[in-house]
């Protein structure tokens, strides 16, 4: 049975990228290289920090927990290696706002990386209720693995309390290069359908959707048979960059709009991704507990192109394997400039080395309309741009600058290389905050704003 395509349609604007994957895509996951250590985050998604429960000198095992959470903002932490705890440390990972550098543990003396361990189920999950699987997905130390990631616990109360109907797993990967959800559905599809069906079922959800690129739907069509039984409804999308927001795939699929500065769960719609859906199955049907990631790694200048099981921990800079090059944490389009300090995350999709050469310089809007009219929100682009110059945040907020879902689109298209979906970062939160004092450009931001393409 083929995925469904003919009644979804398409949406006003966006762009259709190169590829730029042909050195991963056909790669399966495999163990990554050996780091010489790990900088463990204790605070992976941002909230408050994980109270340590090892101490330096202690031998801990992969699978053990290092740290506890303290409240429903953070997560219970394990070692993703054997390893000896060396110090308590600080690493920056990725989450809301950017890169965000919080406390971490070093381990050393570490065991030889693993490729991902066999699924053994050890828990009827297909005869659990809700409450049952809630409560087991709540206790794992389970997050989301999007750009914001949030513990699991935490999206599944807001899905339910936003009497979230509609779960949408999104597997597009618009981007560049990055191709890390594609080999867990090639390989481990089963799993991850598995998983996306407990989260279902814990939230309730009436229709369930996995969305995939219309051209990548051939590699999946033996995993994607056992989501019928389960089901889950099999959409395929062109390919059009950014479809894979969820703004626009929950309007996609749902023809509802999401508010400005608003979330899927505003309009009753939970979106989540592979790699969130293959931990929920590991670590509630196998025993598990979240240890790391697929990653692709990529770009010119990266040592060994793939696609690797990488710990969490391991230092961005030594996974692309060339000191020389410039590291992205992320894809091309929405990545972060990485320094020594950044460790893989639960937000680490991908992690690219290209040519480190000056960044273009930005010259004067030349009125041209290209970032309007590729704006997938249908903002107006130079309008807000001007408003920026102008610290007019009043004006912006009129413009309804809080509907950017920071694609980098706009950046990608503006021949004058202006970096605009870093301004309208700064825009947002600037109406956030109220305070417009400063709207320097900071150092960090989206990698097509600062870098040659």
């Amino acid at each position: 049975m083929p995925m469904i395509l003919s009644r979804y349609g398409t949406f006003t604007g966006g762009i259709d990228l190169p590829d730029e994957k042909y050195h991963t895509i056909s790669r399966a996951i495999c163990k990554c290289p050996a780091p010489a250590f790990l900088r463990v985050p204790l605070a992976p998604c941002g909230g408050a920090p994980g109270e340590p429960v090892v101490h330096v000198g202690q031998r801990v095992s992969a699978g053990e927990r290092i740290a506890a959470a303290r409240d429903a903002s953070g997560v219970d932490v394990f070692a993703p290696l054997d390893g000896t705890v060396r110090a308590l440390t600080t690493a920056a990972v990725a989450g809301k706002g950017g890169l965000v550098v919080g406390p971490a543990v070093m381990l050393t003396e570490l065991s030889e990386p693993r490729d991902i361990p066999p699924a053994r189920e050890t828990f009827n999950w297909r005869a659990a209720g809700p409450e049952l699987l809630r409560s087991r997905i709540a206790a794992g130390g389970l997050s989301t693995y999007g750009e914001r990631p949030e513990p699991l616990a935490q999206w599944l109360l807001k899905a339910r309390q936003g009497r979230c109907k509609v779960l949408i797993a999104n597997v597009m990967e618009g981007q560049p290069y990055v191709t890390a959800a594609h080999r867990l559905m090639v390989e481990y599809g089963r799993e991850v359908l598995r998983g996306l069906a407990m989260l279902a079922r814990a939230i309730e959800a009436r229709k369930v959707f996995l969305v995939a690129d219309r051209r990548r739907t051939g590699d999946y069509r033996c995993s994607a048979r056992a989501g019928e039984p389960l089901g889950i409804q099999r959409v395929a999308l062109p390919h059009k960059y950014p479809t894979e927001a969820d703004a626009i795939l929950v309007k996609i699929l749902t023809r509802r709009e999401v508010p400005p500065d608003g979330g899927a769960m505003d309009v009753g719609a939970a979106v989540i991704g592979a790699a969130a859906c293959f931990a929920v199955f590991r670590q509630v049907a196998c025993g598990q507990p979240p240890t790391g990631r697929v990653v692709t790694v990529s770009g010119e200048r990266a040592s060994q192109a793939g696609n690797f099981y990488v710990p969490f921990g391991m230092s961005c800079l030594e996974l692309a394997g060339d000191a020389a090059s410039a590291v992205i944490h992320g894809g091309p389009m929405t990545g972060l400039r990485c320094d020594e300090d950044v460790v893989v995350g639960l937000a680490t999709n991908a992690v690219l080395a290209g040519d480190p050469g000056a960044p273009p310089v930005a010259g004067p809007c030349v009125r041209c309309g290209w970032c309007t009219d590729h704006c997938p929100m249908r903002l107006n682009v130079a309008i807000l741009n001007d408003a920026f110059e102008l610290a007019d945040i009043e004006r912006a907020e009129r413009l309804t600058a809080m509907a950017c879902v920071e694609c980098g689109v706009c950046s990608y298209v503006c021949p004058a290389r202006l970096p605009l979906t870093r301004r309208m970062k700064q825009l947002k939160q600037a109406i956030r905050s109220r305070e417009f004092a400063t709207l320097a450009e900071a150092p960090e931001g989206a990698v097509n704003a600062d870098e040659p393409r």
